[in-house]
This record gives structure tokens, sequence and C-alpha cells, in this order.
């Protein structure tokens, strides 16, 4: 015990340096080094097949990486560590035709846990997640909610210092995701590290740490949204709707954009929003539309939320 207690003050839950990843005649991750501190949070975020489930699982030690790289948890490399992780899929993992306690028993041995322990932790996470079903019942039986909750606590029945979920709100309703923040946060205060991908970004950005964003296989961003607005210089939202936006039109002030630093996020037909870092450039934009004797309506001049920073990211 007072091994592992000078261990989790000298060494960071996990650490990885230069992880990558490769199918035959494809690249997915290549130089992959990041630290997660305890009891922190933090997402993954990235478009889809940019390799954020890959890089869970190879962590996970669910897949093994193909490049020259380390992992270490608590200091000790990853395979000396595996009962320090618990991994929830995206795919629900449940045993379909066992009941949920016989499901308890199966996954609770499989972590090494002996039967009446592991119903004793599960009763007790099954009551954080207000899953207070009838034992005896099947998988089915449950919503995809209960099920989804269900999936994460039979992952952590040993007690992980760090928990690793894979998507866990696709899909649940905005009363079931707000019950696993919740649950989430309360780990997270206990000292658990906490790695999750999502692409509810938005509502992501509210509740983690930090962000870590992969872009062509590698880490492009790591730090809040502030930090992010501040890299891509997009520190205000501007929507227009035009009342006509021609072709050669659009054209011009795309030019225009590119020549001042103005970022266009979204257009479609009469419509453009527009990422600017200064007010200043707002004025540019006024300017140009009163040259060009364009009349449109302003949507909204505000700050940007994580979705619409993404959009450049």
């Amino acid at each position: 015990m007072k091994f592992f207690k000078r261990l989790t003050k000298k060494y960071n839950p996990l650490t990885t340096h230069s992880v990558g990843f490769s199918y035959p005649n494809q690249e997915v991750l290549r130089d992959i080094s990041l630290s997660i501190k305890p009891g922190e949070l933090v997402a993954i975020i990235g478009e889809s097949g940019c390799g954020k489930s890959t890089f869970l699982k190879i962590i996970s030690g669910i897949i093994s990486t193909s490049h020259q790289g380390k992992i270490k948890i608590f200091g000790k490399p990853k395979f000396f560590s595996k009962n320090k992780i618990g991994f929830t899929p995206q795919e629900v993992s449940l045993i379909p035709d066992l009941s949920i306690l016989d499901n308890i028993k199966i996954f609770g041995l499989n972590s090494g846990i002996p039967e009446k322990k592991a119903i004793k932790k599960a009763n007790k996470l099954l009551q954080m997640l207000k899953l207070g079903e009838d034992l005896n019942k099947l998988p089915s039986q449950l919503s995809g909610g209960q099920r989804a909750r269900l999936n994460i606590v039979l992952s952590i029945l040993h007690d992980p210092k760090i928990l690793i979920l894979d998507e866990p709100f696709a899909g649940l309703d905005f009363l079931n995701r707000r019950l696993l923040w919740h649950f989430l946060e309360s780990l997270r205060k206990k000292g658990k590290s906490i790695i999750l991908t999502s692409h509810l970004l938005t509502e992501t950005q509210k509740h983690v740490d930090r962000l870590i964003i992969l872009k062509n296989g590698k880490i492009f961003f790591s730090g809040n949204l502030e930090k992010l607005k501040t890299k891509l210089k997009i520190n205000y939202i501007y929507e227009l709707r035009f009342t006509h936006l021609s072709k050669q039109t659009l054209t011009e002030i795309k030019k225009y954009c590119a020549h001042k630093d103005i970022k266009i996020l979204d257009s479609y037909e009469r419509y453009l929003m527009f990422g600017i870092n200064t007010e200043r450039q707002k004025s540019y934009l006024a300017r140009l539309f009163q040259k060009l004797n364009l009349k449109f309506n302003e949507i909204s001049f505000r700050e940007p939320n994580l979705d619409e920073t993404f959009l450049k990211a």
C-alpha cells in the first residue's frame, strides 16, 4: 500500500510517448504523446475516422500499437497495470441471454473479483446511476439508457484508477446524459482520471478539464476552448443572411476574407457564418458589403461554442 501511494504521488496515472498505429495501407495514429493528471477529465475529439476509438483501445490494452511507442500507467509499462484501467466500449457489451445479476458475476470474475464483492460494488454503482432495477431482469428488458449505464457499471467493478469511455453519451437523451455527467464528476472528485470521446462538443466543453483534438493522426490541440479560440484566431461568430448573393459575389467575399484572415465557417445559399478574431474585422466586412452593394440581416454577433470553433480546427 505504501509503495502504491508513492507511485500515485510521483507519477501521473497515464502517459504515452510517440504512440502510433497503422493498418497495412493506412496510418491511423502517429507520435501521440500526452499525460493525464490524477482526477482529470479529458475529452478526445475529432472527425469520424480520425483514430479516437483506436487510441482508446491501444491505451486500454485491447489492441497493440504497431509503432514503437511507450504507454505507462503510474510509471509502469501498461501490461503491468491493466487492472488500473476500466474500459467502456461504445457498443454495449452485456451478455443478452443472462440476467443483470449473472452479468455482474461474470464481469466481476473476469476482473478477478469474487461474486459477493462484485454484487456489493455493483449495487452501490447502480444506486449512484439511479438504476434500481430487478437484478433478475434480462438486459433486453432495460431501456437503451439503462443498458448504457449498466455497461459502464460492469466495466468499473474492479474500481480502476483510470476510466476510458468510448462515446458514452451516444444515443442518450438529455436526462440520461446529465445523470451520466454527474456520475463522472463524482468519480473525478474521488481522484479517478477519466478519458472519453464524444461528438457532443458544446455539451462536453462545459464538463471537461481539457480537450484534445486529433487531426491527421496527430494531436492538433490540447487545452480548453479559450486556448483553442486563440490558436485558431476565432473570438467571435458573425452570422448574416443576405437578400441576394451570387456565386461571383461569394467568390469575391472569399478572396477578401482570405486576404484579411477572416474565416468562413459555413455557407448555404444566402447564409454566411464568419469566424473573426477582432471587432475591427467586422468593420472590414461592413465596408466590403457596402462596396458590393449587398443588403443583409445580421443574425448574431457573439462568442463561438466548441462546435463552431471546431469547424475550422
